[in-house]
């Protein structure tokens, strides 16, 4: 939603994504908010929401996963570490 302050956006994106990992920094997670803002689909979504769709496994064809679905890979932190999950 482009009428959410950016700031705001990411921390209630950060908030829901540490609903799914608790154990992973809070920093590292608004780290990933931030990078998931810059998607403009992501963007248009209520944060929340935004969160939830990343979470969500990918289902295409195999010929399109080389194609990202958005500024960060389903379940890869951006340092690149899979979170563990709880």
């Amino acid at each position: 939603m482009e009428n959410i302050p950016a700031t705001l956006w990411i921390a209630a994106c950060a908030h829901r994504l540490r609903q799914r990992w608790h154990t992973v920094d809070v920093l590292e997670l608004e780290d990933l908010a931030r990078h998931l803002r810059r998607d403009a689909r992501l963007r248009a979504m209520r944060p929340d929401d935004a969160a939830v769709d990343w979470l969500r496994p990918v289902d295409r064809p195999v010929a399109q996963i080389s194609e990202p679905a958005s500024a960060v890979p389903p379940y890869r932190l951006p340092s690149g570490q899979r979170p563990i999950s709880p």
